[in-house]
């Protein structure tokens, strides 16, 4: 037992080692993504508030949150490209984003009907796609087909890894308040399959 015990004790030791080295890893990760989301989520609100200021203080691409305020789709069209300029984007994929290098192939897709927009067919095929200057992209969410809504999805860091919703990619949904404010849902991972851990939420990042 004796000669043994130098063994055991090395053993506890390694995995010991391993686990803090596991965790401090996640945590880096962690706040790497947060860091990255807290950059891009700024941009996007600043672009927002521009886009909406472009057309007057009304935008008619958004979920109301009032129950006397009905949604309003009729302008996404007008508002995405007015949008897209704001945002000064790299290149446009009108369709076909996968085959035409604007998105990389990610390992999971909403296979709701209601996430239809944001299903494997619609992102890599029929969707529109914008590339910034820094390879993040923007992904709009259509449904039905070639109809976009007030939702799309954000990559920070385009198509280098991980590609893991609440790490690097997210999703943002234009909402109008009972104010008449414009801004996004808290919830940052709509349509789009969850991991367990990450961002999901804006107080996840902002507390």
């Amino acid at each position: 037992m004796k000669e043994k015990l130098p063994l055991i004790i090395l053993v506890l030791v390694i995995i010991s080692t391993l686990y803090l080295v596991v965790n401090f890893t996640n945590y880096l990760i962690n706040r790497s993504a947060k860091e990255s989301f807290k950059k891009l989520y700024n941009t996007y609100s600043q672009m927002l508030e521009m886009t909406v200021r472009d057309f007057g203080g009304n935008i008619e691409c958004y979920f109301s949150t009032d129950v006397d305020v009905e949604n309003d789709f009729s302008g996404c069209s007008k508002f995405y490209d007015k949008f897209s300029e704001n945002l000064k984007v790299a290149k446009i994929c009108k369709d076909n984003s996968l085959s035409n290098g604007c998105l990389p192939n990610y390992k999971k897709y909403n296979t709701e009907p209601a996430c239809e927009g944001f299903s494997e067919k619609s992102m890599n095929k029929t969707s529109q796609t914008y590339v910034m200057k820094d390879n993040s992209t923007l992904t709009v969410f259509n449904l039905p087909e070639n109809e976009p809504k007030p939702a799309f999805t954000i990559d920070s860091n385009g198509k280098m890894m991980p590609n893991k919703t609440g790490y690097d990619r997210f999703s943002l949904v234009i909402v109008k308040n009972e104010n008449g404010y414009f801004t996004f849902h808290p919830n940052v991972t709509y349509c789009i399959p969850a991991e367990k851990d990450g961002i999901h939420q804006l107080q996840d990042v902002y507390k």
